[in-house]
Parts: C-alpha cells; sequence; structure tokens
C-alpha cells in the first residue's frame, strides 16, 4: 500500500481511491470526487455519503487501487474506458448507485414518474423538455440526487428537505417561496418526496443482501484457495 500524503487537489479526482483521514483520527475509505476553493469532496464506499473535508493538508490521504479498494467496501470494480489515456470511467456514479438507498431511490422515482430535475428541470420551466433524460439530459437524475447527497451532509437536513431545497436551487427560486412551492406541486415531486422513504428501506436491504453475496463469495473462494 502506498504511503499516506497531505488531502490536498493534488490527490487527484481520476478514478481515485483511497483512505481520507482527518484530523480526529477517523479514517473513510472513499473515492476523491472533486476539489472546489479549500474543499475536497469524496463518496464514501461505506454508504455513498458526500464527505466534505477541507482540502489544506490537515487531512491525510492513502491511496488504494480502484479494484482493490471495491474489494474491500464489498462492491464491484468500477468500469473503465480501456482506450482512454487515463482509463477514463464509464459510470461517473458508480459509488453511489453500489452504496447508497437514498441516491437510488431518488434516481428510480425521477426516471419511473418522469420527474424532472437539475437542468431538465431548468429546460422544464422554459418550456423545453422533451419528458426524457437522454441527450442533453443524460444522467440528470443522477446529477440531482447527487447533489442531495453533499447538501445532506452540509446542512445536516433531513432527506425530504435536502430534496426541496435542491429542487429550489435548480430552478433557481427561493427555497419555500410561492413560486417554489407551485414548482413541487406540479411537477409531482411534493408526490413522491412522501413515498421516498419506503423505497429507500427496500433498495438498502438489496443493496446489503448484495454486498453480502459478494463478501460470501470472496470468503469461499479464499478458503477454496487455501485448500489447493
Amino acid at each position: 500500500m502506498k504511503r499516506s500524503t497531505p488531502y490536498t487537489w493534488r490527490i487527484g479526482v481520476d478514478n481515485a481511491f483511497g483512505y481520507l483521514t482527518r484530523p480526529d483520527g477517523q479514517a473513510h475509505l472513499a473515492e476523491s470526487r472533486r476539489f472546489l476553493s479549500n474543499t475536497g469532496l469524496a463518496v464514501s464506499l461505506e454508504d455513498g455519503a458526500a464527505l466534505l473535508t477541507i482540502a489544506d493538508g490537515s487531512s491525510t490521504w492513502q491511496p488504494v487501487p480502484a479494484a482493490r479498494a471495491c474489494e474491500l467496501a464489498g462492491i464491484p470494480a468500477p468500469g473503465v474506458d480501456g482506450e482512454a489515456e487515463t482509463a477514463r470511467r464509464l459510470d461517473p456514479f458508480h459509488v453511489e448507485r453500489h452504496t447508497s438507498p437514498a441516491f437510488n431511490a431518488i434516481v428510480a422515482m425521477a426516471v419511473e414518474r418522469t420527474l424532472p430535475c437539475a437542468h431538465a428541470l431548468r429546460a422544464w420551466l422554459a418550456g423545453v423538455w422533451d419528458g426524457t433524460f437522454d441527450g442533453p439530459y443524460l444522467e440528470q437524475p443522477e446529477t440531482f440526487a447527487a447533489s442531495v447527497l453533499e447538501h445532506l451532509t452540509a446542512t445536516r437536513a433531513d432527506l425530504a428537505e435536502a430534496i426541496r431545497v435542491q429542487i429550489a436551487h435548480d430552478a433557481m427560486l427561493e427555497p419555500a417561496s410561492r413560486e417554489h412551492q407551485q414548482v413541487m406541486a406540479d411537477t409531482a415531486w411534493q408526490t413522491a418526496i412522501a413515498e421516498i422513504p419506503s423505497r429507500v428501506a427496500q433498495i438498502a436491504a438489496a443493496l446489503g443482501r448484495r454486498r453480502q453475496a459478494r463478501e460470501d463469495t470472496a470468503r469461499t473462494s479464499s478458503a477454496q484457495l487455501a485448500l489447493i
């Protein structure tokens, strides 16, 4: 395993996995995702939570190969474009899809009910959204869900409130304004939010079973190798 280095923008964000250790000694197995100003965003491989950390070198980063990090977390390794110069990721939301019940619940609800969000919401407000998440609106539910997770970390709001606030931000409206409330009703997000907790519980159970199955398979394989 490689040595730890100060946690700054220099660790990179291109399929970069490792242990993020904060000044309090708490370590997180995570994927480095973004650096903005003096704050780094990483995504926990435990539960898909957004980890916002001051990137001034007071925390440390210990790189771990992507496949090994995902193996430790009990999730599949991310697919990459092997022809790309830097092995570019095929799915930028790989970690969230395999670890975060909230992320998956929001995405599923948006896709199944065709609920506009992110840039699709702005297009809907302008009357030009085509009702799909293809083309210029590709992965807008995922982008929206990831923003909600980041808002949860930054504000400690509950999930329903984080969704409402993110919709207000996407629509460039003041949260809880009359216009915002109208958008929530007209897009059917208000109805969908009430159903998201039950979807989160269902997905959490499914993700847990999937992770347990991978861990059981890995243990069986290790035991069989030990007998050889």
